[in-house]
């Protein structure tokens, strides 16, 4: 992001106004393989089960569903929007400060001293630069925060994944949007049964 600068000297009276751009989206809760575009977003299980084909060897599991329905998901979904929530109404709150110094040197530059205006400029730029920090600084919290709530979910998830294989008698257990599979049968999509024994194991409370 480069925001408009306002010079210090007192003959710049008028400065441009400065449009400040929203800060950046908050990054899914999920992990992306490298390399790789986001998939697109997979079909809500469906609410019935469908039965295991008792000659499989593999299965698939629905990652995203498994962050969006499970209670372990969801609880991290809602610490990452407490975050964003409060984070977007402090940058509201400076993106404000900045449009009324705007407005105020723009109305009143003309019956002020010389090294009021000079003033009123450097708060401005110094307001700016301010703004500019925060929004990165966001970011960075963000970021961190998801990369900690999905290590927690994957170190959670990923033993009852291998346990329900182990059960099945299942050589491998998919990523459905990662694997590429054009279809999957509903029978071996196990994002049902992971979402249940997922919220008896860690009801998020």
């Amino acid at each position: 992001m480069i925001l408009t600068s306002v010079g210090a000297s007192a003959q710049q009276t008028t400065p441009p106004p400065t449009t400040v751009p929203p800060p950046a989206q908050t990054p899914p809760l999920l992990p992306k393989p490298p390399g790789t575009q986001t998939p697109a977003a997979t079909p809500t299980p469906p609410a019935v089960a469908v039965p295991f084909p008792a000659d499989s060897k593999i299965a698939f599991v629905n990652m995203q569903a498994l962050l969006s329905e499970s209670k372990l998901g969801k609880a991290g979904l809602a610490q990452m929007k407490t975050l964003t929530d409060k984070q977007q109404a402090d940058l509201n709150d400076k993106n404000k400060a900045i449009q009324v110094l705007q407005q105020k040197i723009q109305t009143q530059s003309t019956v002020v001293t010389p090294e009021t205006r000079t003033q009123w400029n450097s708060d401005l730029e110094k307001a700016q630069r301010d703004l500019q920090y925060s929004q990165n600084e966001a970011q960075a919290q963000v970021e961190e925060l998801n990369q900690r709530l999905l290590g927690d979910f994957q170190e959670k998830v990923l033993p009852i994944i291998e346990a329900l294989a182990k059960e099945k008698g299942l050589y491998a257990v998919f990523g459905a949007a990662e694997s590429g599979a054009a279809y999957v049968h509903p029978g071996v999509d196990l994002t049902v049964e992971l979402v249940k024994r997922l919220d008896v194991k860690f009801p998020g409370k």
